[in-house]
């Protein structure tokens, strides 16, 4: 049986997406299974549809304690990587990490210079080594390894870069460094160019086979494998572990797929975050009034990863660094001050970009007739334009890639995708056309001179459309389970959190109450943002439910 929901018709005609209801599948849940999950039938039931119908695979996928997780060392060339920094600790050579200003890159970068720094401490050569970071401020430097900068670094006495979420697509930079005698390490998970870089080492989860565990790591995830590895050979195994609530943060914030070791740590993570001695997490949960005792992952997604991005996207991420490390209570309440002003402000960019977005189209609907929705302005924010991308691909069931385009520089946009569609890849296929450009399936980031903007748009709108295969789907909406308003429970939602945390690859639970009647409403809300609906059904059973931002 399908429904059909329409979820967002716009009364002009430009667009009308409708979302079809997909019933849950029928489903045959073994008696082993029930027995050994226990609780309410639909947690047994969503483990079968989402493929765990044996005990231990499903025992392993609620419970972190029953899950194997894959060595450091199945990371492709992590051995070597770990070799040569052991090797420049032990010679007290100065070793710079080169992050990325994303929430994923900041807490890699954190995670891999509390590492060096804290072997360094422990080493116990005549000459300690000196641990500097680097991370590209967005407008003035863009992502990756800049050849400028890297200069710098180099004459100032860098002997070994280490990259973390980044490095993978830098061929010409790290050629100049190597040429110099600066050997790079890059630990990076992005999608692979063709040709590597030539660098000392380089750790990728994506050049791994599609089935293996670390496969979907983030960024911080290949960085807290290489710290692994590297306080395994230290003899002290254990000591990783103390990075666990960093690793919660990047995950999330970075939307990787939840699944295998990815999920592993993220349950960890989450543990780790609850208690955390960070004082700039500790402070940040204080002044967003979050208990750390009931901190999930949409915490992460919806407070706390918003106001670390903001570094990135409007100030300087190197100041998250220090925020997650420091030792100064005072200093922690002062960052974590500025980060609530820039969020504020990032929230307002992001409306007024979005309102000049919707303008463009309106003025010209032309563009909605692209396979791609391909908008620019030259007083855009480049730090908030990935996240209206977001949003205008969400709205108008495409990909969108907006650019901002300051008189006089190359232009730089953000992509979001749909599903279906590789965004990256058909970015790619039109590199030459682009100065820089990289991501993932969901979403990438691209460099362009422009006046090509217009002929870049109806190349990357072929190729989309062949992506799609130039036909039209409905957009689907699967429920997981049909339930009268009255076992709507509490009780029932204590129950589902056993199958937390939820993201990409273990998604949200989604429930039908039918022949509902809707009895009253109101704004709630510090905006009147939000809808509030009071729905009874037959029996006269009343809830009340919260149409986020639906106001």
């Amino acid at each position: 049986m399908k429904h059909d929901l329409c979820s967002d018709r716009q009364t002009d005609g430009r667009i009308d997406t409708v979302k079809e209801w997909l019933d849950p599948q029928p489903v045959e849940v073994p008696e082993e299974l029930q027995t050994a999950i226990g609780g309410h039938p639909l947690v047994a039931q969503t483990l079968a549809r989402r493929g765990f119908t044996e005990v231990e695979p499903a025992r392993a996928f609620l419970d972190p304690d029953c899950y194997r997780p894959a060595p450091p060392t199945d990371l492709p060339n992590v051995t070597r990587a770990a070799e040569r920094l052991e090797k420049a600790i032990q010679q007290g050579e100065t070793i710079c990490v080169w992050g990325d200003f994303d929430a994923d890159g900041q807490t890699a970068t954190t995670l891999l210079v509390s590492t060096l720094r804290d072997l360094a401490v422990r080493q116990g050569s005549p000459q300690r080594a000196v641990v500097q970071y680097h991370i590209p401020h967005r407008r003035r430097e863009s992502h990756g390894v800049n050849l400028p900068v890297l200069k710098r670094l180099i004459a100032e006495g860098g002997r070994l870069v280490l990259t973390c979420d980044t490095g993978v697509t830098g061929h010409e930079p790290i050629a100049y460094a190597q040429a110099q005698g600066v050997d790079v390490v890059i630990t990076d998970h992005h999608d692979l160019p063709p040709r590597l870089p030539d660098a000392h080492a380089v750790v990728n989860p994506k050049m791994l086979p599609d089935a293996h565990p670390l496969r979907e790591l983030p960024g911080v995830g290949v960085a807290y494998k290489l710290a692994q590895a590297l306080y395994d050979r230290a003899g002290r195994p254990e000591d990783a572990a103390q990075y666990l609530d960093l690793v919660a943060l990047g995950i999330v914030t970075d939307v990787a797929v939840q699944t295998r070791d990815t999920r592993y740590l993220l349950q960890r993570g989450l543990e780790a975050l609850r208690r955390t001695e960070r004082l700039g997490l500790q402070v940040m949960m204080e002044s967003a009034e979050l208990n750390p005792d009931w901190l999930t992952e949409e915490h992460i997604g919806f407070v706390l990863g918003p106001r670390l991005n903001s570094l990135g996207r409007l100030a300087d991420a190197n100041v998250a660094v220090e925020f997650l490390t420091t030792d100064d209570l005072a200093r922690a309440r002062i960052l974590a001050t500025e980060m609530e002003g820039l969020n504020a402000r990032r929230r307002l960019l992001c409306d007024q970009v979005a309102q000049a977005a919707e303008a463009q189209i309106e003025r010209d609907p032309s563009l909605l007739e692209y396979g791609a929705l391909v908008l620019s302005h030259p007083s855009w924010p480049p730090g908030v334009v990935g996240i209206v991308a977001g949003r205008l691909a969400e709205r108008y069931g495409r990909p969108a890639i907006l650019i901002a385009t300051p008189p006089g520089e190359l232009g730089r946009g953000s992509a979001r995708s749909i599903p279906g569609c590789n965004i990256s890849a058909a970015i790619a296929a039109h590199g030459e056309m682009l100065d820089r450009f990289g991501g993932h399936p969901m979403a990438a980031g691209l460099a362009i001179d422009p006046e090509r903007i217009p002929e870049f748009r109806r190349a990357l709108s072929r190729t989309v459309l062949e992506m799609l295969g130039q036909v039209e789907e409905k957009a689907t909406l699967q429920i997981d389970g049909i339930l009268p308003l009255a076992n709507l429970s509490l009780d029932l939602v204590e129950e589902l959190e056993r199958l937390a945390p939820f993201g990409p690859g273990n998604p949200p639970l989604t429930l039908v109450s039918s022949a509902l009647l809707l009895t009253g409403h109101a704004t709630v809300g510090r905006s009147g943002e939000h809808l509030q609906l009071i729905v009874e059904d037959e029996g006269d059973t009343a809830q009340k439910v919260i149409w986020w931002q639906g106001a």
